[in-house]
């Protein structure tokens, strides 16, 4: 399907939603609106348009008008009324309607009446009448990740000057400008004007002059979230994402005599950015006299900038179905039509969460109606909640079966999902209740083309056609259908009725204007595109595809006219630089051709073939290469490093900080391999990237056989790890196989990774590069190139290397460089590589405040609860009386219901998703989860911080560079005065508890947008311990039974949970059984029990019965046996070695106690018993203890641990220490009968 198809199919489908959204109402009101709501539920257009109409026309001030004015507005192309609806408009300004908003939406319908008929000045002179402020200033884009930006103070806010240059988002250099060209409807179109333009903020700042002072009523409609100063103090502040609509927002101010200020902020995410702006008087009337100017005033201390209170409530400013409704659902809170009047308003207006909640209030009072199920289905649909949804609508059409919206919304179901046999059944049950059904017709021939039935796809199309030649779907979708087949005359013929019938349907002119160009009619398709200029003059693509109709027609002259005519236009525009740029390359001129490309590689960066074009052309010297036969013929043998797998010949990263903030880092290895456990290690090369972000290219993958032949990989495959993860999508890996592998073979392979997503904070960068490995290498490099006004900061770690320096044009290129270095010899619990390995570590950042402020700001909007959060937090902390209570609750359900998917940062980028979408999909990585906890835990009141941290895992966080060296996020929150922290991806750890990782590890708690840097605290052995209460009952024949009870705490505790939890009776079993015969060989378990292993809030204990034959050894009449039955040091291999060459790194401190009791059997008494001990060193004790009761043998051992690391001085000593240990485990207590 045709990409304009696809979106042709996606805009008519968001028009049904929220057609059928605001259709469903008239099931409780009066006989009219009863029998207009039955007609248009079954399809009868022109029944409903009449019943609405009426009801309009004899009550234009009642705020159901307004509703059912919106409810006409989108069944007109279907009626094909336009005439009367326009007449009904001018009716309702003539009897100068009380409802504001109302008259608003009138007077814009006579506008698009006019642009209709293409008569564009007449509609420019109806548009004028509603007042839209047109003349502004404009800056951007600032930075809005995370929606960040609302909150965010930019200069705009602080200062206006005119002539000041900014740095904006990506570091971009930005200042106020005036657009040339404003679109016809008055909106401001900030996504036209200012790139980048996701996740971005825009400030518009304009100065209106009255000749007297008064009241006025601004007007404001946004997409997305809009905050409006006037006269320096904030009038509107709403941080909402939605689609603008005129007068979303409605605020009364008083205007000063004079001139008067009023600057506009919009934060956008994706998509559509911008604004409309009006003022009228109080009556919602242009006010005379009013004039606007972008030139710098100064503006005096107004003495009020908003109507008192008492000044309100003495005029009626809107007399809107809003304010109305708000007030009904108070004065009459079980009144189901208030509730569903009030949600189609709040939705019209794009309050989608508001929406919702009043749906779910009318479903609470009436648990039968199916408007009401049918309308909160559809609301969560929009809010892509689609299995609440679909049970929504299933509801509805349980209670009326001929709800033929309902029908639709499950016929488009199917459709999307590729299900045509059940589309096509759900859309002739639409046909069953009306024959003439016109989405039916249409969807049903959508589906017949989508499996290929083509004729009787266009037949349905045809009858469509004659049925309703006035419906533009129809016709559009018969022209695409002529169009495919080869029928262009038709398909021209069918886009032009469209047109006819409507001269604003951009779709058909597109369509229209692209076969002209196909059939090599230039001029016709230029023409088209001219006429859109009159009503968008304010759309880049229009100029583009003007300029492209010129090149077409040889005409590269006028293209660039009509490009230089854009670029004056939209000075931020990347793609017009870039087909400037060609068409310049085209006439010879090379440095306006190069120039207009560094241009557009400032803004978009991610334009990354440009940046090759430029360097072809540009005959770029490349880096000598290296010589890989020379290194190859130097090479070491494997007899000289015999504890090597293979050895690094190369190993060079060359990194270019672009001056647009971009990267470019090319990894060069060559690798003689001398075993097969090298062909194991490098066998198989993965290279992990962001997809949305950065881009891989392999520049060499091959083997150098033993007799000199080169062999390429050919296997270099593209595979998404968590492909079905849809927050997750963009991670991607490349993988090169290399051939022909044998022992003494050399690979080599070099690829480029280009990063244009400038990093994750503007123009900042990082890197570390590491001087050793775990093999020996022979030459490496780090080649470090960025312009030379960059300066960044070098930390080096282990080495005193230094780097040169050397002058390039204007860049700066710094060279490190080390060779013959000896491999790091694997060692077993050694530290962590990053803290022995010499590296040198680099950074931009200026300083730790600037990674702080960074983090916290795209951080704290992504950690915003919404209505399923909120209700969720009320249901887990019900009954809750404490805080403590609460974070418990909040935290174990996070951990136990919100699956983890274990990234590293970066990898999925830095900033987290928002807490509605973690919860709607119910998994995310640290930070994701984090978030959500973060949401939850402030939504209970409890005052809760994100925390960054580099776990032990990773090394230590080197605090001397201000850089991103954090690899994990949790979060903290305040109790009793002090921080407790809480990893959300801790699953099985129990509150107030810390996986290993985190303890000990350097965390910045980010508080008030400002990072304070902390130890995150050690949890004591005590708190990590098992305790083993067993009773032996030894027989005279040397077996025993035993009865065990095992209580454990901290990291015993989370191990047990994460063994045994998910396990059934018979695989918990037979791992207990597991574990008994490892140290009682022949051991049988007779039965077991465990506590609710799910329940975090329950203890983690076990129970067991067991028996082992010949446990004590019978030699004659005596018994000899090891206290020690479960829990006792057999090996000393962790120690085997006499000197260690690093130290030994542990991750846990803990603590084991065993209290066991042994009934000897009668006739016998104890020859001998071991000795009691007592072993103690700063790090770790153990001691054990006998006590004689009669014949009972009463045996403790305690062993604990308290330290994470012993230095290699230390080490003699804890090896003396665990062999002690050993021998005297292996006691043995002597029984004689």
């Amino acid at each position: 399907m045709s990409i304009i198809k696809k979106k042709f199919i996606s805009v008519f489908i968001i028009l049904l939603i929220i057609l059928i959204a605001i259709f469903n109402l008239n099931a409780c009101a009066n006989d009219l609106e009863i029998i207009g709501f039955d007609y248009w539920s079954k399809g009868f257009y022109q029944e409903a348009f009449d019943r609405w109409a009426d009801f309009i026309s004899k009550n234009p001030d009642s705020p159901e008008a307004e509703v059912y004015w919106i409810m006409l507005e989108e069944v007109l192309d279907k009626v094909e009324r336009y005439d009367e609806f326009t007449a009904l408009s001018q009716k309702i300004l003539d009897k100068d309607s009380n409802n504001k908003i109302l008259k608003a939406y009138a007077q814009g319908q006579i506008a698009q009446s006019y642009i209709r008929e293409n008569n564009i000045p007449q509609a420019s002179q109806e548009i004028e009448k509603l007042g839209m402020v047109t003349d502004w200033l404009i800056i951007g884009p600032f930075d809005n990740t995370g929606k960040s930006g609302f909150k965010k103070v930019y200069p705009p806010e602080e200062e206006i000057n005119l002539q000041k240059v900014y740095s904006g988002k990506d570091s971009l250099q930005i200042e106020w400008f005036k657009p040339k060209k404003i679109a016809l409807s008055g909106f401001i179109n900030l996504d036209a004007f200012l790139y980048p333009n996701n996740w971005s903020v825009g400030y518009a700042l304009t100065y209106v002059y009255s000749p007297r002072e008064g009241a006025a009523i601004f007007k404001v409609g946004a997409d997305d979230a809009v905050k409006v100063w006037f006269n320096d103090e904030v009038v509107i502040e709403q941080d909402i994402y939605r689609t603008a609509v005129i007068d979303q927002e409605a605020v009364p101010v008083w205007l000063s005599e004079g001139w008067n200020k009023i600057l506009v902020k919009v934060c956008e995410k994706e998509d559509t950015w911008g604004f409309y702006f009006r003022i009228t008087d109080i009556e919602g009337e242009l006010i005379e006299g009013l004039k606007y100017d972008t030139e710098y005033k100064e503006i005096a201390k107004a003495a009020k900038v908003k109507l008192t209170e008492e000044e309100l409530k003495e005029r009626e400013y809107l007399n809107d179905a809003l304010t109305y409704y708000q007030e009904e659902v108070i004065d009459n809170p079980q009144d189901l039509k208030s509730h569903l009047f009030l949600g189609l308003v709040f939705q019209k207006k794009g309050f989608l969460d508001k929406a919702i909640e009043e749906f779910e209030k009318a479903v609470s009072i009436d648990s039968k109606n199916a408007l009401a199920h049918y309308l909160l289905g559809n609301g969560y649909r929009q809010k892509e909640k689609f299995d609440e949804s679909q049970e929504k609508i299933k509801e509805a059409l349980k209670n009326n079966p001929d709800f033929i919206q309902a029908i639709m919304q499950v016929g488009i179901n199917y459709y999307e999902k590729g299900l045509y046999k059940e589309a096509i059944e759900e859309f002739e049950k639409m046909l069953e209740v009306n024959p003439d059904s016109l989405e039916a017709n249409l969807y049903l021939s959508w589906v017949y083309e989508r499996k290929g039935w083509n004729l009787e796809a266009r037949k349905k199309l045809e009858e469509l056609r004659e049925a309703k030649p006035y419906y533009a779907l129809a016709q559009y979708s018969l022209g695409v259908s002529y169009e495919r087949k080869g029928w262009y005359e038709k398909a021209i013929q069918q886009y032009k009725k469209v047109l006819d019938i409507n001269h604003d349907d951009s779709l058909s002119r597109a369509r229209l204007s692209s076969l002209y160009f196909q059939l090599g009619k230039f001029e016709e398709g230029i023409a088209l595109y001219k006429e859109v200029l009159l009503l968008e003059p304010d759309n880049p693509a229009i100029y583009k595809n003007i300029a492209d109709g010129y090149i077409r027609m040889g005409e590269e002259a006028r293209a660039i006219e009509i490009l230089e005519e854009a670029n004056e236009i939209f000075p931020y525009n990347s793609s017009i630089y870039s087909q400037l740029g060609y068409l310049y390359h085209e006439q010879g001129e090379e440095e306006k051709a190069i120039e207009s490309w560094r241009q557009a590689l400032e803004i978009s960066p991610e334009f990354l073939r440009l940046r090759d074009y430029i360097d072809f052309i540009s005959e770029k010297e490349e880096v000598a290469e290296v010589d890989a036969r020379e290194l190859i013929a130097k090479a070491p043998s494997a007899e000289e490093y015999p504890d090597a797998s293979a050895a690094i010949l190369l190993n060079e990263t060359r990194r270019i900080i672009h001056s647009d903030g971009t990267s470019s880092t090319t990894y060069h290895k060559i690798i003689k391999l001398f075993n097969r456990r090298g062909i194991e290690k490098f066998g198989e090369v993965f290279i992990t990237y962001n997809a949305w972000g950065e881009r891989i290219t392999i520049k060499k993958a091959r083997t150098f056989k033993l007799d000199g032949t080169i062999i390429d990989a050919t296997s270099i495959k593209d595979i998404f790890p968590l492909e079905g993860y849809r927050l997750y999508s963009n991670i991607s890996q490349k993988v090169i196989s290399m051939p022909a592998l044998e022992e003494e073979v050399t690979i080599e392979y070099q690829y480029t990774l280009d990063d244009y997503s400038r990093g994750f904070i503007g123009k900042n960068f990082q890197d570390t590069f590491y001087l050793q490995d775990f093999e020996p290498i022979q030459s490496c490099r780090y080649v470090l190139t960025i312009p030379e006004e960059v300066e960044f900061k070098t930390v080096n770690f282990k080495t005193d290397i230094i780097s040169e320096v050397k002058k390039v044009d204007n860049k700066t290129v710094y060279s490190w460089k080390a060779s013959d270095i000896s491999q790091i010899i694997y060692e077993s619990d050694m530290p962590p590589f990053y803290n022995i390995a010499p590296r040198i570590m680099i950074s931009s950042f200026s300083s730790w405040e600037e990674i702080a402020s960074w983090y916290y700001d795209i951080s704290r909007e992504q950690s915003k609860a919404d209505a399923d959060i909120k209700a969720k937090v009320a249901e887990l902390v019900q009954g809750k009386d404490t805080d403590e209570e609460k974070i418990s609750a909040i935290y174990h359900y996070v951990i136990s219901e919100i699956r983890y998917l274990g990234l590293e940062f970066g990898l999925s980028g830095h900033m987290p998703h928002e807490a509605a979408e973690i919860y709607k999909y119910k998994y995310g990585d640290c930070k994701d989860k984090a978030t959500l906890l973060i949401a939850m835990l402030r939504e209970a009141d409890i005052e809760t911080y994100y925390v960054l941290l580099r776990t032990r895992y990773s090394g230590e966080l080197d605090l001397d560079l201000p850089s991103f060296q954090f690899d994990h996020a949790i979060a903290a929150v305040s109790l009793n005065g002090e921080l407790m922290f809480l990893d959300g991806t801790a699953e099985n750890y129990v509150y107030g508890d810390l996986p290993a990782m985190d303890q000990d590890a350097w965390a910045m708690v980010l508080i008030d947008g400002k990072g304070k840097f902390m130890k995150i605290p050690v949890q004591p052995a005590e708190e990590n311990q098992r305790i083993r209460e067993i009773k032996l009952d030894l027989a005279k024949d040397g077996s025993i039974k035993g009865e065990a009870f095992i209580s454990q705490s901290g990291i015993f505790a989370s191990y047990y949970r994460s063994i045994f939890k998910d396990l059934g009776e018979t695989k918990r079993g037979e791992a207990i059984q597991n574990s008994l015969s490892s140290s009682c060989p022949g051991s049988v378990l007779e039965e077991f029990s465990f506590s609710d292993l799910a329940d975090l809030d329950v203890p983690v204990e076990q129970k067991y019965k067991f028996r082992v034959p010949h446990y004590a050894k019978k030699i004659g009449n005596k018994l000899q046996l090891k206290p020690s039955i479960i829990e006792r040091v057999e090996s000393t291999s962790i120690v085997a070695k006499e000197e260690r060459r690093y130290p030994m790194y542990f991750y846990n401190q803990y603590c084991s106690k065993n209290k066991i009791e042994i009934t000897i059997p009668d006739n016998f008494k104890i020859e001998r018993i071991p000795n009691d001990v007592e072993l103690k060193l700063p790090f770790a004790s153990y001691k054990v203890k006998y006590l004689i009761e009669e014949n009972i043998i009463k045996y403790e051992r305690n062993y604990k641990f308290n330290t994470f690391e012993i230095s290699k001085e230390d080490y003699p000593s804890f090896k003396e220490f665990i062999e002690r240990i050993a021998k005297e485990d292996a006691q043995e207590i002597v029984l004689k009968q």
